[in-house]
Order: C-alpha cells, then structure tokens, then sequence
C-alpha cells in the first residue's frame, strides 16, 4: 500500500491505510482496470533504474492497453510452483515474438530458470510447418510451448495421419489463455503430458495446472492470493516486484473455489471466463467496446456491435452512413483500419483470416435481432 500511495492516482485510495497496523484485506477498496491503467503510466515515467518489461494487453495505437512486468517474469516463482521440465528437456517456444506479446520472452525465461535447453523458434511459417516439426525433432525436442493457434495447426497435422511421438509435454496457457478441450489433446497427443498456466492480461500469471488436474480448475499460484467476490475474481500479487502493486485488482473474470483430483491441498478455482463486454478470443481477452470505438471513428461507420459465434469468430455488424460510397469497398477499409490500429486482434486472426469478418446491416444496430455473444 505504501508503494501504491507513491503514484500520484492512487495516493487518495491509499493514504488512509497505510497509517493502520491491523488493516484487513477484505477492508481495502477494489482496484479497477481504469485506475490501473492510469497508475500504471505513472509508475512507467517513474520507474528510475529498475529494468521492466512493457507490453500490451489490449487496446490502440491512440489509446494502448499497457502492462508492466518486473525484469524477471516472475519466472522463478511459478517455477517453484510449476516445474513440467527439467535439465534433461528441450523445449521449443513457438509463441510469436511480436506486437508487444509477453509469451515469447516468458517461456524462453522459464526454460532457462528451470535448466533447460531452449529453441526459441517463434511463429512456425503456415507452409513448411512439417519441415519445421522434422527439424524440432533432429534437435531431440521434448517439450513445445505454444499459443492457441499454433496449437490447432499441430492437433491438424496430427488429424491428417502426421503424429507427433517426440513430443512429451506440452506447455500452454500464459497472457493468452488457451482453452483447448483436454480430451481434444489427449485423444490427439496420447502420450503428451499437458501443462497449463492461466492468466489475465493484466494481472499476468494467476493459477496452474497439471495433467492430473480437473478441465478449466487452476491452483493460484503461492505469491498471487485470489478473492472470489460473487463471482468476480480480485487479485492482490504477494510481491514488491510488482509495479504498480495489484491490491484487490478486478480482474474482470468469473470463477469459483472448488476441489481438484490432483495431490495439491492447495485451494483451487474453476474458471469461466471474462465478463462481458469482455470476451475470449484465440487465447486472448478483447474488449468488445475498443473494436467498436474503432469502427466508428472511420467516416464510413454510423454504428458498430460484436458478436461472437458459436465457433468463437467475431462478427462486427456495422451501419454504414448514408455518404458510404461503396458498401464493398467501405466494409474492407474498415476491417483493414480496425486490424491495423488494435494491438492485439491483428496477431489473433493472423492465420485464420475469416475469424474476424465485417458484416453491413441496413437496420439501426439497436433494432437488430439479438445474436448470440452479443456486445
């Protein structure tokens, strides 16, 4: 609280505390994503000598979502929580190093902290995935850290008769947050042990899990204390690293405490996802108002909504406005302009363009019908 008070927004949240030798957590006030955003720029301008590492979570290039993380990652202290590798592995980190991505730089990190040897391949090239995995294997890869998208082209090979047998654990989860159904893995990659991280991208990372854990439950990691709030998870990092400190920060997800089949006796959280107008996408979290902002501030767009499919694809339905010359033309510079200015949607449709789609209405949105993941 005393490092928290040094910001300048959020002295007056503080101050009051700090004078207090019994403060109970459950007394402090929620910290919301606005006021840590706004803290956050502070502690950028302020950070002197300490090295850190800036991303970005979401956001423009007029209005970025920026986090900051300690040099350091925190890799050591989910590794003492969290060790799916050892000296004797080799791991290949397929996470894109690109758009201000913090995944990459983490599990090369990780590997290294936990002694083994790493290949920091990146985004494996759409058209030679299969000579790239025949390299991974001559180099004696063990283990393949991967980002959802990656990892769907991987369960593709394995579906068209091409199995993966080098492969012994599989590292996922992180700031995106993969979902991949476990029987889906399991039926794919039968002798893949599968290790995950669950994380927010603001908060970082919050829970793992390991292949004897229970679909969609995580164990909260020893220096992140998770509160459950009706549903709502709030998260204070145990950790001076951390700047600017996460004190009851909302994260803007829905879980609940529950058991798992593993060994751990550690406490354990099913998780749901974000709440809306916040929403999963390939791994990563959206927020469904920074896509319509974008819309509309083309002079094409009179109203823009998101929805999502069943499949997980977005839909952005925008009303052109009447001087739209060209509804073909207009709905393409749209997409073109929303793609290009978020931070971090382009990266997700990447390898599968028709995952985000502009679609024209004629009716004001308000009068539409509902669809389904309506934002």
């Amino acid at each position: 609280m005393r490092s928290a008070a040094r910001l300048p927004s959020l002295a007056a949240k503080y101050e009051r505390h700090t004078a207090r030798d019994d403060v109970a957590l459950r007394d402090l006030p929620v910290l919301t994503q606005e006021e840590l955003a706004a803290a956050t720029q502070e502690a950028i301008a302020l950070r002197g000598d300490r090295p850190g590492l800036l991303w970005a979570h979401g956001g423009t290039l007029e209005a970025p979502g920026l986090s900051l993380l300690p040099e350091g990652m925190f890799a050591s202290e989910i590794h003492r929580a969290w060790n799916p590798i050892g000296p004797q592995d080799v791991v290949a980190n397929l996470h894109p190093s690109g758009r201000l991505r913090p995944d990459h730089y983490f599990f090369n990190r990780f590997a290294a902290t936990a002694g083994a040897t790493v290949l920091p391949v990146g985004d494996l090239p759409e058209g030679d995935a299969d000579n790239w995995l025949a390299f991974l294997a001559r180099q004696g890869v063990t283990a393949v850290a991967a980002p959802p998208q990656t990892l769907a082209r991987l369960l593709s090979n394995v579906a068209a008769g091409r199995p993966i047998p080098w492969l012994r654990t599989l590292l996922l989860g992180g700031a995106a947050h993969d979902t991949t159904p476990d029987a889906l893995l399991a039926a794919h990659f039968p002798y893949t042990d599968t290790w995950r991280l669950y994380g927010t991208p603001t908060s970082w990372v919050i829970g793992r899990r390991g292949p004897q854990c229970l679909a969609d439950v995580y164990h909260p990691l020893p220096h992140q204390l998770v509160e459950v709030v009706d549903g709502r998870v709030l998260l204070t990092t145990l950790s001076s690293a951390r700047v600017p400190p996460l004190i009851r920060y909302e994260t803007r997800e829905r879980a609940e405490f529950t058991h798992c089949a593993c060994d751990h006796r550690s406490p354990a959280l099913r998780v749901f996802g974000p709440t809306p107008p916040f929403f999963r996408f390939r791994g990563r979290t959206i927020d469904a108002r920074e896509l319509v902002a974008l819309a509309t501030a083309c002079g094409e767009v009179a109203e823009a909504e998101v929805t999502v499919t069943p499949e997980g694809w977005i839909r952005l339905r925008v009303r052109l406005a009447p001087d739209a010359v060209d509804d073909h033309h207009s709905v393409a510079w749209v997409r073109f302009q929303v793609l290009e200015r978020h931070l971090v949607l382009a990266g997700c449709v990447a390898e599968l363009p028709e995952a985000f789609e502009v679609v024209p209405v004629d009716q004001p949105i308000g009068a539409l019908p509902p669809a389904s993941g309506e934002f």
